[in-house]
């Protein structure tokens, strides 16, 4: 009677196992021919788009230096200070001519008032009225001419401080403590970590195509221009042309803006300028089999993915081709159309494993 019983608990205990193992193994997909955007890869230079040199707008003695190179400096932050004793004089200067001025003035619109009365009533003559308009006029023209020498001198003694226009780095410092400097004299550059920009040559066939490609990115199969740098991929946010070609070379030369935002494509905050990176330009439409980047295992340089067939996943061996911007990657070999892959390759692994682990233990 055990005998009977036994192969029919063991029938019962396979069946429900399978059934779980279909319950619980990965979603896959089905492999088809896509047209997706070709790239070609060249090396590019990272360059910091604000960057500049600070130059002094007065004359004066340098009084002090708050920072130095390879300094750190907020917007708005004093970089340099000039002693502004000729500066303030002449402010003073100038705010005491303003108060004569005011002064006529006042005085002479007093006597255009009155002269305005006495000529209504007929007692002064034209002439002597007008002398008085004349005056007048030409004592507020002067209040006006002084306001604005003490707003020329404020500005003047503004100029002393000498101000970080964004937060960024010192590069350089050009001038000393207790050295003359002069309007137009540069003091110090620097430049600021972010936003940065990806300056690339790029062959002469390939610079019409790029400019085709910026004018219809807003359709939904643009390609799109990414920079390789510290293992990740950045979307390239706006493309700069040189209107000339190197002479040498007869390559065109590029600046790339990279984006920004609070994702990992657009973080650039890892970047440095001046750095070595990899840029990726779109060269044409070309058909192949793509799979997304979760469905890969990669050891070095093999590649595998699991097959689903006869409800089980086999391991196999690929080539690897371009990533695209969106994660997916182009098979080149060990795939056709049709075929069932695992979106996830450790589930499907992990799946295999306790496939395995279940039949040993049911044959024991």
């Amino acid at each position: 009677m055990l005998a009977n019983i036994l192969p029919l608990i063991i029938t019962a205990m396979s069946l429900s196992l399978t059934s779980l193992n279909a319950a619980s193994q990965p979603e896959t997909l089905v492999t088809q021919l896509e047209s997706r955007p070709s790239y070609i890869t060249l090396e590019a230079k990272l360059e910091a788009i604000k960057q500049s040199t600070v130059s002094a707008q007065t004359a004066g003695i340098v009084e002090s230096i708050h920072f130095d190179i390879n300094d750190k400096v907020e917007a708005g932050q004093v970089l340099i200070l000039i002693n502004s004793s000729q500066q303030r004089a002449s402010l003073s200067q100038a705010k005491a001519a303003l108060a004569q001025a005011q002064a006529l003035n006042k005085d002479a619109q007093v006597v255009l008032q009155r002269h305005r009365s006495l000529l209504a009533q007929k007692t002064l003559s034209q002439g002597e009225f007008d002398s008085s308009l004349a005056r007048a006029n030409s004592s507020h023209a002067a209040v006006l001419s002084a306001k604005a020498q003490v707003t020329q001198a404020q500005e003047q003694v503004s100029y002393t401080r000498i101000t970080a226009p964004y937060s960024g780095i010192v590069r350089q410092r050009f001038v000393q403590i207790g050295e003359l400097v002069n309007p137009g004299q540069a003091v110090m550059t620097g430049f600021a970590m972010q936003p940065l920009r990806a300056v690339v040559d790029i062959p002469q066939h390939l610079a019409v195509n790029l400019s085709r490609h910026y004018k219809t990115q807003n359709t939904e199969q643009a390609e799109t221009i990414n920079i390789l740098a510290n293992g990740q991929r950045y979307q390239g946010h706006q493309l700069t042309l040189f209107p000339y070609a190197d002479s040498h070379y007869s390559s065109i030369r590029a600046r790339i803006n990279l984006a920004a935002g609070d994702d990992v494509k657009g973080d650039t905050k890892g970047l440095i300028p001046g750095t070595w990176v990899q840029v990726q330009i779109p060269s044409g439409i070309q058909q192949g089999l793509y799979l997304p980047a979760s469905a890969i295992l990669q050891q070095g340089e093999v590649a595998t993915i699991y097959i689903k067939k006869n409800n089980e996943f086999k391991l196999r061996h690929v080539r690897l081709g371009q990533i695209q911007a969106d994660t997916q990657v182009r098979i080149m070999s060990g795939l056709e159309a049709g075929e069932q892959v695992a979106i996830d390759a450790i589930a499907a692994a992990k799946t295999n494993t306790e496939s395995k682990t279940a039949i040993t233990t049911e044959a024991q």
